[in-house]
């Protein structure tokens, strides 16, 4: 995983794409870009302090927007162009809406709908009865 490029954004968040291509014949390769992003979760994101003690429960005080772009059986020949075309392609389709200043409160109130919404996805292991202290 090779660092490419990081983008401080105007909401103070901070993206960074890493290069995960990687060969898969003898003259084609499969260009893969990993882009993420860590956001703190604030409890002013929340009306309800069980809100954040819910979403933090599961998650952690940090969350991580993570976005990945492929293209498949590329020519050697054309590895940089192609790696090119995805990030410029994400950073004129996605740089508005992440940038936005609600883009880290509407991740958060979002995952929270979905804890709410398919509690069966974040369940946590029981503890193991057969344990004792």
């Amino acid at each position: 995983m090779k660092l490419i490029e990081t983008i401080p954004l105007p909401n103070g968040l901070v993206l960074t794409i890493h290069d995960l291509s990687r060969r898969i014949a003898a003259d084609t390769v499969k260009v893969e870009l990993s882009i993420q992003m860590k956001i703190k979760v604030a409890p002013s994101f929340f009306a309800a302090a069980d809100d954040h003690s819910e979403l933090t429960g599961i998650f952690g005080d940090e969350l991580t927007y993570e976005h990945k772009l492929e293209r498949t059986f590329v020519a050697d020949t054309d590895q940089s162009a192609a790696r090119a075309e995805l990030l410029d392609t994400f950073k004129a389709n996605s740089l508005n809406y992440l940038s936005s200043p609600n883009f880290a409160r509407k991740m958060a109130l979002s995952l929270l709908r979905d804890i709410r919404q398919n509690p069966f996805k974040y369940r946590r292991p029981a503890p193991d009865a057969d344990q004792e202290d």
